[in-house]
């Protein structure tokens, strides 16, 4: 099965990318495919909001406040008109992820007419989850749909198996929004919605990687809540020769350093005893052996000139890399965590807090010598 993930322009690229990672680190029969932004047409359709506790957005200015929202007819007909565009089969599905509202207020649809088509809401899941990374319930909304089209064989059989009250199943209606934390927090299909699949012999290849990546998000819902009170970290893993780096704990989830912040990060690691700036040029052959073999460079100028502007404490080449490992950390694991994970000066050196007792590399993770 193909899924082509479009998004509108005013989603964040950087968040489709994370949940585009996300759904790509579980292997089966379901290819994710990415795309483009899109341009949504105008609607005329809106809607007033006389109360501040009916509005779910960020007031910026005086109640009442008018929205635009999309219906979900017009929602559907940017997938059509993409599958049109690409010229995409019929058998092939479209994710239309947005920022925009819908008319119906939902955290996603499905087109029943078609069971092809989709959207998910990606706005405002920090009221439902906060300091909850939105990649982890956008993630859980595609591949619950996904999930529906695979067990029910129509949107009726799909509607007569809605739980009005929720009971933590996928299929609970969540009429109350944030009842949506205990459908991810289970990440459970109860077993009179299961047995639709035995009814209409789902495909048990495409239901295994689904169901994976929705434990993989619950998994690191329970860490992140978990965590705050017992004060635990989540164990690291170095995987293939390329070190690509994955929080265990936290549903497997991969930390995406790039060649240059990879090789500073594994020299920290290799040293918890900490690094001054001034000092990290004593570190330049190990950094050159990583950043040489990660960058996949066969210019020996161009490795050394990258790996001597990080270690010159005149330049600001260091801070930067710093910064965006701290970003991708404080991005992947949260405020209150990221600090243990991330390079952070302490003691006028700098260092990773992190227990090496959690540190872990596979197999693979080993670099030819030089």
């Amino acid at each position: 099965m193909k899924v082509h993930l479009i998004r509108s322009e005013g989603f964040k690229m950087e968040d489709y990318n994370n949940v585009f990672n996300i759904l790509n680190q579980y292997s089966g029969g379901i290819t994710f495919v990415p795309s483009e932004p899109i341009v949504l047409p105008d609607t005329d359709l809106e809607i007033t909001y006389d109360d501040a506790g009916e509005y779910e957005g960020e007031i910026t200015r005086s109640i009442p406040v008018a929205e635009p929202v999309y219906s979900w007819h017009d929602l559907f007909a940017v997938c059509n008109q993409y599958r049109m565009d690409n010229m995409i089969p019929s058998d092939e599905q479209v994710f239309l992820l947005t920022d925009k509202k819908n008319e119906e207020n939902w955290f996603g649809a499905m087109d029943e007419h078609t069971m092809n088509n989709f959207f998910v809401d990606c706005s405002d899941w920090h009221r439902y989850f906060k300091g909850f990374d939105i990649r982890f319930p956008i993630t859980y909304c595609i591949s619950g749909w996904l999930l529906r089209k695979v067990i029910f064989a129509s949107g009726d059989e799909m509607r007569d198996a809605v739980h009005i009250k929720s009971i933590g199943c996928l299929m609970d209606f969540c009429q109350e929004k944030k009842e949506i934390a205990l459908k991810m927090r289970t990440a459970d299909i109860c077993d009179q919605c299961l047995s639709y699949s035995e009814k209409n012999d789902s495909n048990r290849v495409y239901m295994n990687q689904l169901i994976q990546i929705m434990d993989g998000v619950r998994s690191n819902l329970m860490f992140r809540d978990r965590s705050k009170y017992l004060r635990t970290n989540s164990r690291i893993e170095f995987r293939g020769m390329m070190h690509k780096i994955y929080l265990t704990d936290l549903g497997d989830l991969q930390v995406n350093l790039n060649p240059t912040e990879r090789a500073l990060y594994l020299v920290f690691i290799n040293h918890p005893e900490g690094i001054s700036r001034a000092d990290l040029i004593d570190f330049r052959s190990e950094l050159i052996h990583y950043y040489a073999f990660f960058s996949n460079s066969c210019d020996n100028n161009q490795i050394n000139e990258a790996v001597d502007l990080l270690t010159n404490a005149l330049e600001q080449k260091l801070m930067q890399v710093l910064s965006r490992i701290r970003r991708k950390f404080k991005d992947t694991v949260g405020e209150e965590q990221y600090k243990t994970y991330s390079i952070e000066s302490h003691d006028g050196k700098y260092k990773i807090l992190l227990d090496r007792e959690l540190v872990s590399y596979d197999a693979n993770a080993k670099l030819p010598t030089r």
